[in-house]
């Protein structure tokens, strides 16, 4: 196959993509409002039983809003949202402001286009599918960095939030004063985060509901402790500022062991990070610069072998390390 038509072949993908994505986007916006009234009808019937007749009053009002029974409904939307809430999640916890067909769009661009370009020119079938390998890797792997940096910078701020929030209560405000004090005076991410919890009260969520959807998009275990700490005390009763300061000199204990132990383990995990690394940056540039070097390993059975072994042999190394150097506390 020559590379005109492996060309001609990704461009048709690249373009069937596009208009999918873009069909998809524009019936989006077109039904906007009934996916609006179908989501808020959603949390009415969450949980309740149809046995009476209010109950079905409002299955009729949602299946005239929809055009199919309530139950078809929450049950399609479920599916058919699934993924893109999945990759929805995975851009706001990374501070992405994208939505997420748009950045599916970019992830099919990045992943189909210079490989098509690499082979109209005629670099090859390898190289061109080493692009397309590193096209579909680059964007999982940039979202994956700016979860961990913003976690990161979140769990530092979480300690003075809290001391700020003992102080609010102290001073006599309820405790989402104490929040919409955080959201107002604290920079980005923590302020940011507790400025949406506190839009999901004012829109009729429930506390609870919003702390722990708060969590859920973190996923930090120093604010999983503060949202349990906060929804017992609802519960039971108790001196919440005095809770908050127990759990604000934890978490800073937890970030001053956390900060002792990466520095400790720092030169173990760059060993590993560069022994790791250096033979599949190898291998690239070598499938870029010269692809019938490597072609022997693809082509031939030693070669074959030779590759499995070294990949075995990596993901081994590489689980060794990592078991050496992560310390749990």
């Amino acid at each position: 196959m020559s590379g005109l038509q492996i060309s001609a072949i990704i461009l048709a993908v690249v373009f069937g993509f596009f208009n999918f994505f873009l069909a998809v986007s524009v019936a989006g916006t077109a039904t906007k409002e009934k996916r609006a009234v179908r989501d808020r009808m959603k949390r009415l019937f969450k949980n309740k039983p149809a046995e009476n007749a209010k109950t079905k009053r409002r299955e009729s009002i949602l299946a005239r809003a929809t055009g199919e029974g309530a139950e078809a409904a929450i049950n399609r939307s479920e599916k058919s949202r699934k993924l893109m809430d999945t990759l929805f999640d995975a851009l706001i916890s990374a501070d992405i402001m994208m939505r997420p067909e748009e950045f599916a769009l970019v992830w099919i661009v990045v992943t189909f286009v210079p490989s098509g370009l690499a082979a109209l020119f005629g670099a090859g079938i390898l190289p061109s599918l080493t692009l397309a390998g590193l096209g579909a890797f680059m964007p999982l792997l940039f979202i994956k960095i700016k979860k961990d940096k913003r976690l990161k910078v979140f769990e530092s701020q979480l300690g003075d939030t809290l001391i700020m929030m003992c102080n609010s209560l102290r001073s006599g405000f309820s405790f989402q004063q104490a929040m919409d004090n955080v959201a107002m005076d604290m920079p980005a991410p923590i302020g940011v985060e507790f400025s949406r919890v506190c839009n999901e009260i004012r829109y009729g969520s429930t506390m609870e509901e919003a702390l722990e959807n708060m969590a859920d998009r973190i996923k930090s275990p120093d604010l999983l402790l503060v949202v349990s700490a906060v929804c017992i005390q609802r519960t039971t009763g108790g001196n919440l500022s005095e809770i908050l300061t127990i759990i604000s000199n934890t978490i800073r204990d937890r970030l001053k062991i956390k900060g002792e132990i990466r520095s400790i383990t720092a030169q173990g995990r760059t060993s590993g990070l560069i022994i790791g690394a250096l033979p599949a940056f190898i291998a690239v540039a070598l499938m870029l610069i010269n692809p019938s070097y490597m072609s022997t390993f693809f082509t031939t059975s030693a070669g074959r072998i030779m590759l499995i072994v070294c990949v075995v042999m990596e993901v081994f190394g590489f689980l060794a390390i990592r078991k050496v150097v992560t310390i749990k506390y």
